[in-house]
């Protein structure tokens, strides 16, 4: 009989215990660090070295690491850390998964893989769904008024604004797309919606009730908010944001920088998308889970 492989999970939230339950069903053997133990039938460490010793694979959360290289871990007051001297204890060519890794991560990366799997199309499209659920409960309780019969703006029409755009439209809103590429506008016109360019902001955003910003570069620029003086909220889910926010605080208009909405609104929900993905990411590196 063959040996089970180990994956070791570092760090994460409610999204990463569901991804390990999983993987445990499927026949893979667990190392947890940086979670209660507990949580899940499991081997638990305090150390990030001690649970990665022996393990084929590493995932760290999708959530990434801090400037100071822990890990996301809001069960443990004492949140591991992934440095320099982690890294060099993996075997060489050790896969290791993260949501996105920051410039700090990155620079210490030694001879093991690094794979960002955010950007995974299967695995955004899918989180798309409760990215653009949490950013519509936002505006539902910061907004006076309902976005049934108000105008809305969706910038940026990629997976995440596509999916936005789709239930604004469900709800009932009058939806508006600003996208750069005129096949994405001509996309959006297509599926019922109006549609302008980028450059057109700043007339379109007048008549905005709500405006929801996907695109991760400068787009809600202080003088495109100026004319944003009816919208009761703004919401930005890039990654970054593209929203001047100071900008928009002198203006009065409330703007709301809203990142890793799936793990917040939706944790179970976010779990069973990565279980989905996970699987695959891992074949490729020839990692199938053992006898159960």
């Amino acid at each position: 009989m063959g040996r089970r492989p180990r994956i070791a999970i570092i760090g994460g939230d409610r999204r990463e215990l569901v991804l390990a339950e999983h993987l445990q069903k499927m026949g893979f053997d667990i190392s947890l660090c940086g979670f209660g133990k507990g949580m899940l039938a499991a081997e638990y460490f305090s150390s990030p070295i001690e649970a990665a010793r022996g393990a084929q694979a590493i995932i760290l959360p999708m959530a990434g690491v801090k400037k100071d290289l822990t890990v996301h871990s809001p069960a443990n007051a004492n949140p591991p850390k992934v440095d320099g001297a982690f890294f060099k204890s993996l075997p060489a060519e050790t896969p290791v998964f993260i949501g996105w890794a920051s410039k700090e991560l990155k620079e210490l990366f030694g001879g093991a893989r690094l794979i960002e799997v955010a950007n995974d199309d299967e695995l955004a499209v899918l989180n798309s769904i409760p990215t653009a659920e949490g950013a519509i409960a936002i505006v539902m309780n910061e907004a006076p008024v309902t976005l049934h019969g108000n105008n809305a703006m969706v910038v940026g029409f990629g997976r995440c604004g596509s999916s936005l755009a789709r239930m604004l439209g469900g709800i009932g809103a009058q939806v508006t797309v600003a996208a750069r590429k005129a096949a994405d506008r001509a996309r959006a016109v297509e599926m019922g919606f109006e549609a302008c360019a980028i450059d057109e902001l700043s007339e379109y955003v007048q008549s905005m009730a709500f405006i929801f910003n996907t695109v991760p570069a400068p787009v809600l620029t202080g003088p495109v908010l100026a004319n944003a003086r009816q919208c009761f909220v703004i919401v930005d889910i890039a990654s970054g944001g593209g929203t001047d926010f100071q900008a928009a605080a002198g203006y009065g208009l409330k703007a709301i920088l809203a990142p890793g909405l799936p793990g917040k609104v939706a944790p179970v929900t976010s779990g069973k998308i990565l279980a989905r993905v996970y699987p695959r990411f891992l074949e490729k590196f020839g990692l199938r889970g053992g006898e159960h």
